[in-house]
């Protein structure tokens, strides 16, 4: 198993399956992240399926394609974490702090910071929303020459 612990979250992972403009640079970055350990909150699991079956419903791609993109998302072998109580209030505050509404983004950066990971994401309002003071363990896509 690898040493490095990269923690990526759901939006990477689906605009590097479903056509997008961004989707040459995510497919980049989850190439230049194949040698680390891929972690990510359990929640991580309930967004891939849910934008998948969006995908679906609306007729971006066919129930076939979402099948295919799911067991291409799993296969990934993102080790999931399970939230306790002690991360639930770190996301709690965590999204007070960046003034938004929920807390799902949030578990992802105390997933990081709790395991002094990297973090990437394809969210640019997640990276927008820490203004000028962003971490230096959030990285976002456009970090990525393609």
């Amino acid at each position: 198993m690898p040493d490095v612990l990269t923690v990526i979250d759901a939006s990477l992972v689906i605009k590097a399956i479903l056509p997008n403009p961004e989707i040459s640079r995510c497919q980049a970055v989850l190439a230049q992240l194949q040698d680390q350990q891929l972690v990510a909150p359990a929640l991580w699991v309930d967004e891939i399926a849910s934008a998948l079956a969006k995908a679906v419903h609306f007729g971006q791609i066919t129930a076939k394609e979402g099948e295919e993109a799911l067991h291409q998302a799993m296969a990934l072998g993102v080790q999931i974490i399970l939230p306790d109580e002690t991360q639930a209030g770190l996301a709690y505050h965590q999204a007070l702090k960046l003034k938004r509404a929920s807390v799902y983004d949030s578990f992802y950066l105390v997933t990081a910071e709790g395991l002094e990971a990297e973090f990437w994401t394809a969210d640019k309002r997640l990276v927008h929303s820490f203004q000028v003071n962003k971490p230096a363990w959030m990285h976002f896509i456009d970090e990525i020459a393609i």
